[in-house]
Order: C-alpha cells, then structure tokens, then sequence
C-alpha cells in the first residue's frame, strides 16, 4: 500500500485527515505550504495526493501543474471552498482527478478516493515499450531479442517506475519510497541489492546496459524518442 500526502493549511482540517487516515491504517503525511509539498514531491512517491485549493505561498493549481510537468503520476483529489464550475474546470484540466468541496463528509473522501484508483487501475495499460525492451506489468515479465525474463514484485515495481518516467534519475532513497512504502526494514543497500539482480536478469535478454547509473544522480533508463511508449 502505497503513501499519501495532504497538502493543507487548515491545522483543524488536517489533524482530522490525519486521524482519519490512522483510524484506516494508511500512511499519510502532511504539509502546510506549497514550498513543502513541492519538496516532499520531488523527492518522494506517493499513491494520492490530496492538495488544497488556497495556500499560503501558492495555488494548489500551480503545484498540480509543476508535478505533472515533472511527470508526477499520483492521483490529485483538490480540496476546497470554492465551489464555481470554473475551479472546477481549472482543477480537472490542469491533471486533477477529482474535486471535493469543503466542508467534506469522510465517507465521501474516501469514496472518491476508491473511485479515482479504481477508474485509474480500469485504464491502467499493461505494457510499457522503451526501444526492444517490453515491460508487461501485470505478468511481472520483460521480454527483448525474443527471450523473457520473469520479476520479482520488487525488481517489477523499480523497472516500472525507471520505464514511466525515462530520462529521469532516481537515486536509490527515492527508488526505496516508491518500492518499498511500507517496510521498515528496507535500506539504500537493499534497493542495490534488488538492482544488481534485475540488471542480471536484464544482461540474460541481451540489455545489461539498459539501466544505466548516473553518478551524483541515481539510476536512469534513456527513453527511445525521449519517452516511453505505452
């Protein structure tokens, strides 16, 4: 299960979300400014992010369109008071998902949030192609030269995070929040570990070199035409 995070100025609000959350058992944290959230998004994974409308130093809209510029790929719900179908229509157009206007009942909340991922995991594709390299998601297979491989959850869950965003490093603190949300017990050295095995799988299709390391930077796969196709 993956993280969550609540970008809100509202200390009421947000102490409430953040109980909520607890009470269900999912791991949410919490900023009070854009700056921050900006920060916590570029260095972190997250499965949704809940981001209010009005903040002290910037619009939710403008943090929505920064991290889908940058590729970011969580699932946005907004958080507001305003009610127009104008914030409505800025909010979707700019890469939201969904729009809950302030005061909120939870049951609701967390109903548009199964809403969201269920329509997301309905038109999720299932195959991501960089070059000769084929990722089918669901089978946790790569395939390249006519030969397959079979991956882990691990090595599946770091080569479709590298696949999706192409061109992009990720160090392996970042690699380790996206892959290992939950696990206490995961290192730096461990997402080395689990690296070094998909590398070796990767050679036995002919790609050793189709994750390269980028020193000062992390791990990086370059992207046919600059992007992965889907």
């Amino acid at each position: 299960m993956g993280k969550y995070l609540l970008v809100d100025d509202d200390l009421v609000l947000g102490a409430k979300v953040q109980e909520s959350f607890a009470a269900h058992g999912l791991d949410l944290e919490w900023v009070t400014s854009g700056g921050d959230a900006l920060q916590m998004l570029a260095n972190y994974e997250y499965e949704l992010i809940l981001l209010d409308w009005n903040l002290p130093d910037m619009t939710g809209l403008v943090i929505c369109q920064q991290y889908r510029k940058g590729r970011g790929e969580a699932y946005i719900i907004f958080l507001t008071g305003e009610s127009d179908l104008e914030n409505k229509e800025k909010a979707l157009d700019s890469g939201g998902d969904d729009y809950l206007v302030k005061p909120f009942d939870f049951r609701e909340l967390f109903a548009r949030m199964r809403s969201v991922m269920r329509r997301a995991l309905v038109l999720k594709e299932e195959e991501i192609r960089i070059g000769e390299v084929a990722f089918h998601i669901e089978q946790r297979t790569v395939t390249a030269n006519g030969e397959k491989v079979q991956l882990t959850s691990k090595e599946s869950a770091m080569l479709e995070i590298l696949m999706r965003h192409p061109d992009r490093p990720y160090n392996a603190q970042r690699l380790m929040s996206a892959a290992w949300p939950s696990d206490s017990e995961a290192s730096v050295d461990t997402v080395r570990t689990w690296m070094k095995l998909l590398r070796q799988k990767l050679a036995r299709l002919g790609k050793a070199d189709f994750i390269k390391t980028v020193v000062g930077a992390g791990y990086v796969i370059e992207g046919a035409d600059g992007e992965a196709r889907l």
